[in-house]
């Protein structure tokens, strides 16, 4: 997957402004802060994903003084050439796909597929368990178009649920009706994040190496309230016997105490917990190394690339962790680094392109910041 074409209007500190990219090739936006780097990669992010990685307030990505604000990409996915847009204007996201509308945002998510990395990755180790499943849905809902319906419907039901316990009189038929259709959802849902877990793991143990010595083991365990690893009609009664013993409760305190929406990711290195043992350094290699291994996780479910975006990945890294990252960059993928610091062509053994951003405006081939 490639962009070709990205157009920006009224976005951020970009007027309007169009660029062209290379295919499978690493492009480097170089220049002081608060200059517009990270905006760019910002831009394709929200096209992936219809939604800021920096603030939950989409009304603040308009240009000051203006009223909506335009993101278009030509893209390349496997051979096929297609064109996106989104216009955001009075608190709504209008969405194109080859000039037709677009009416849900699960059938846009996910059309340009895009994996970031940027200092706040960092946090998914501290943050609140619904972080880390955030994490986990938003690369599922991208994969999987089953998991996404599967996850509505689920959540569809938790609010039904919780809205019977809280009501004055609860109806005891209408809840167990809930609770049933919710482990048939929750069985497959376990099963997805589960394999998905599993895999990313495989995939971010080969990557880790590049990034330390060669001695740090990193795992990742999938916490649930069942077995995970068990098969589907198994999940099925433990989930069934969680709901029992805890039927009484969950009418007492009007709420679900057991389901996936408690669901969480243990990560640990040399079978230590990384919020207890890793340095930052360590910290920031290991998420590196995760959205490295996301890239190869998503190129075997999909057969394609996604788009590799890497915000201000140099800073904190020493000379030998540097040198993993570019190391262990896949091959036949699209890359886009922001970096306030200088960075040198001798550094990569493939396509690279050099941009400096100065002021919202982008200008190719100047190598010192």
């Amino acid at each position: 997957m490639n962009v070709q074409k990205l157009n920006v209007s009224d976005y951020r500190n970009f007027e309007t402004a169009s660029f062209s990219f290379d295919p499978d090739t690493i492009h480097i936006l170089m220049g002081r802060n608060a200059q517009g780097k990270t905006n760019l990669i910002e831009a394709i992010y929200f096209l992936s994903h219809l939604r800021s990685w920096r603030t939950s307030k989409t009304p603040s990505l308009i240009r000051h003084g203006q009223e909506l604000f335009r993101l278009e990409a030509t893209i390349e996915n496997k051979g096929r050439v297609e064109s996106l847009k989104m216009i955001f204007s009075q608190g709504k996201k209008y969405l194109f796909r080859n000039d037709k509308p677009v009416q849900t945002f699960s059938n846009f998510v996910g059309i340009l597929n895009a994996v970031l990395f940027s200092p706040d990755d960092l946090q998914i180790f501290s943050e609140p368990p619904k972080e880390r499943r955030k994490f986990v849905d938003m690369e599922l809902v991208k994969l999987s178009r089953s998991y996404t319906t599967r996850l509505g419907r689920f959540n569809k039901l938790l609010k039904e649920r919780s809205a019977i316990l809280k009501s004055f009189r609860v109806d005891d038929v209408l809840l167990s009706t809930i609770t049933d259709q919710m482990i048939e959802e929750q069985a497959v849902l376990i099963t997805q994040r589960y394999a998905f877990i599993q895999l990313l793991e495989e995939k971010a143990r080969a990557v880790f190496p590049y990034f330390g010595e060669g001695r740090e083991k990193l795992s990742i365990r999938y916490k649930t309230c069942v077995d995970p690893s068990l098969g589907m009609d198994e999940i099925k009664k433990q989930l069934t016997e969680a709901y029992q013993k805890t039927r009484l409760k969950d009418k007492q305190m009007k709420t679900t105490a057991v389901g996936i929406h408690k669901d969480d990711l243990e990560f640990y290195l040399n079978d230590k917990l990384v919020t207890q043992t890793a340095s930052q350094g360590q910290k920031r290699s290991i998420v590196l190394a995760l959205k490295i291994g996301l890239c190869q996780v998503i190129q075997a479910k999909t057969g394609q690339n996604p788009v590799l975006l890497l915000d201000d990945v140099f800073s904190e890294l020493d000379e030998t962790r540097r040198a993993g990252l570019i190391a262990s960059l896949p091959e036949e993928i699209q890359i886009f680094i922001t970096t306030a610091e200088p960075v040198s062509p001798s550094w990569f053994k493939r396509p690279v392109r050099f941009y400096t951003v100065d002021h919202g405006v982008m200008k190719e081939g100047i190598y010192d910041v």
